[in-house]
């Protein structure tokens, strides 16, 4: 077996960018050996790959090449003979087309290394691409070596221009000079001796310890922030951290300012002590050993102060102007050129929300003074600055003018959840200020025809539909019991655009499929479809409860009874849509029974649905399997006479009908071996 190694050495390539590019460079590198063991790692100059257990080279193949027809006689025979090197005796018989068996000889594992290897490097698509040099080509970044080493040997390629060779340099500051290997071991020896930590999850856990130990010098802990440390692991190539030290005085401004500040704009990581609560201590990156002299310590607390001066300037401006008076500043603007600016937007929020309450017969007064204000921050001083904090300084603002829990605490969440793991609204009145908030994006894009195509989502619709998903399928004291239909009713009657909603409708369909398969439900994609078969546009608990019914009863024996006959019944019935039965057309005992038990089964049926006990409903249909078996031995369904025929077939649609009401079962996918005993 053999082993490739491959280093692309760069300028500084974004922290946000290696975890994408490194999936992409694991799955290309896997599929071009099966069977081989894929590497890949990264640090801020550095893309690395290492193949092992390489086979030498391809086995032999033969392969069929068609040539030219068999009456173009002797000399195109020839020809198409000497093309591919072969004799008479390869040719294969029968056919209108001379067919040759041609032994292709399997190539090197080098050779196909140093075909596949730049186009896969330099197929990388980064999403953001710069040109140098001549500027033939971008890529992320300039170029600056390759290494290309195969069992032990230079394995010469090109990348973007670059030719490689077996030297590489040690980290920029601490060991810049050449290295040269032989190969990937080799290679991490030297690197590390040189200052460079090669694999990018044990950087991670070194700053991780290190944190750890220098929060502890002043009885703190790090902050709980993955975001940070996935950055910070392709900040360094030496896994360095320092604490620093800002002003106390700055404690008083709001934490989330604080920690927005540290975290978004900075890259840093809080200390907090006890109680959880915010030191005056923070810790940042340093692609270093240490820091001696604390130069960095101090140009990182020199920073953050300033960043600190300026969110406290901009905090003690805003709070001289309640969010209600900044209202008519919300109408200088722009929300969407053709929807209007974002005082706009705040009124037709505040209509949705009113429509909401109404519907939910809750009191709508702290909702409504939510969904006023919501927006107001977006022209404080202190989000066009950080506009990571919109909603979140609305809602500070709020409180500190006194406004109700209910009031600030809504217009804090009312962006919430950004994405399937985030939190939900803390309450019934955040929950409904975020519906109309992402309803009113929703149903004003659509209106106007910008909608999603492909993967392209500028305006985050799918975002918006997907979280109002989530917030309606909540259970607890902020569940918001609205139909589906209610709720795009309400929207499109505020835009006025009824003609969008079976758009809209298509459109939520799909974000439902994706919450409900992801891991927060579990439910598989055909379980899902039976369900959504038979309605899903009233409340989306009522659709869970429909799904999970049919997950339970898929694992029972009797579910075969319920697929079957629901099968055979779509099947006899499918251009057939009557249910209604003339019992005086019933010709024998075995239809009227079956009639009598449909009738009976199918008030059964309504019953529990109406208290929600939707897997005895299903175990009420498979009851039923016996005298529909009966049924079909002994009734003929489609005879000559046609008044009979579709009496028959109604009461037929009549059985089929009773479960439709809780999921189309022929929707479910089954492997029958799975219910043998």
């Amino acid at each position: 077996m053999s082993e490739y190694f491959f280093e692309l050495l760069t300028e500084e390539i974004p922290a946000w960018m290696h975890d994408a590019a490194q999936a992409t460079l694991r799955q290309q590198l896997s599929e071009l050996f099966a069977g081989a063991e894929v590497y890949v790692s990264s640090t801020p100059r550095r893309i690395i790959f290492f193949l092992s257990k390489l086979p030498l080279r391809e086995s032999d193949r033969e392969e069929e090449v068609k040539g030219p027809p068999r009456k173009a006689g002797d000399q195109a025979l020839e020809g198409f003979l000497k093309k591919n090197n072969a004799s008479r005796d390869a040719i294969i018989e029968g056919g209108d087309y001379i067919r040759i068996r041609k032994k292709i000889a399997g190539r090197g594992t080098d050779s196909i290394l140093q075909q596949r290897i730049p186009a896969i490097v330099e197929s990388l698509r980064w999403p953001k691409m710069m040109r140098w040099s001549r500027g033939d080509q971008p890529y992320i970044r300039p170029i600056h070596s390759v290494l290309s080493v195969f069992d032990g040997k230079h394995l010469p390629i090109q990348v973007l221009g670059v030719v490689s060779g077996t030297t590489t340099v040690g980290h920029r500051t601490l060991a810049p000079g050449k290295i040269t290997v032989t190969g990937y071991n080799d290679y991490v020896t030297k690197l590390e001796l040189a200052r460079v930590v090669i694999d990018a999850m044990r950087r991670r856990h070194v700053m991780a310890e290190r944190a750890r130990i220098l929060a502890n010098q002043i009885q703190g802990t790090p902050s709980l922030d993955a975001t940070i440390w996935a950055q910070w692991q392709y900040l360094t190539e030496y896994p360095g951290v320092l604490r620093a030290e800002f002003r106390k005085e700055y404690l008083a401004l709001p934490e989330e300012v604080l920690v927005t500040v540290m975290r978004v704009h900075q890259k840093q990581l809080p200390i907090r002590g006890a109680n959880a609560k915010l030191t005056n201590s923070f810790l940042a990156v340093l692609d270093n050993e240490s820091d001696p002299d604390g130069n960095a310590a101090y140009g990182n607390a020199f920073v953050t102060n300033a960043r600190f001066a300026d969110a406290k300037f901009f905090y003690d401006t805003d709070r001289r102007k309640p969010l209600a008076e900044r209202l008519d500043q919300l109408s200088h603007l722009q929300f969407q050129e053709k929807l209007g600016n974002y005082l706009d937007k705040s009124k037709r929020i505040e209509a949705i929300a009113r429509a909401i309450c109404k519907h939910l017969k809750v009191d709508a007064a702290d909702t409504l003074t939510a969904a006023r204000l919501c927006k107001a921050d977006l022209v404080t001083e202190m989000v066009k600055e950080f506009t990571d904090l919109q909603g979140r300084i609305g809602g500070i603002y709020a409180r500190e003018e006194g406004h109700a829990e209910d009031v600030w605490q809504a217009i804090y969440d009312h962006y919430l959840p950004v994405n399937i793991e985030d939190a939900l609204p803390r309450t019934l009145s955040g929950a409904i200020v975020s519906i109309a908030d992402k309803i009113d994006t929703l149903a004003g894009f659509f209106r106007i025809g910008a909608r999603p195509t492909g993967s392209k989502d500028p305006f985050a619709l799918r975002r918006a539909a997907q979280g109002i998903v989530q917030i309606l399928l909540n259970r607890d004291n902020r569940q918001v019991r609205l139909p589906m239909e209610a709720l795009l009713d309400i929207a499109l009657e505020v835009h006025n655009a009824p003609s969008v909603k079976a758009d809209l409708v298509d459109f939520f369909s799909e974000r439902i499929e994706t919450v409900l398969e992801s891991s927060a439900y579990g439910f598989r994609y055909d379980e899902i479809q039976a369900a959504m078969q038979a309605g899903w546009q009233g409340l989306l608990t009522d659709l869970v409860d429909r799904i999970a019914a049919v997950k339970t009863m898929r694992s029972d024996p009797n579910f075969l009874s319920i697929l079957d006959s629901a099968k055979r019944i779509a099947n006899i019935t499918a251009d057939h849509k009557e249910s209604k039965v003339d019992p005086k057309k019933l010709e024998n005992e075995t239809e009227r029974r079956l009639n009598e038990l449909a009738g009976s089964v199918s008030d059964q049926i309504d019953e529990m649905i109406a208290a929600r006990d939707y897997k005895r409903a299903l175990e009420s249909f498979a009851a039923m399997a016996p005298e529909l078996e009966t049924f079909f031995d002994e009734v003929m369904v489609m005879v000559d006479d046609q008044a009979v025929r579709k009496n028959r077939m109604s009461l037929l649609r009549k059985v089929g009908n009773a479960v439709l009401k809780i999921a189309d079962v022929t929707k479910i996918v089954v492997d029958r071996s799975e219910y043998r005993a």
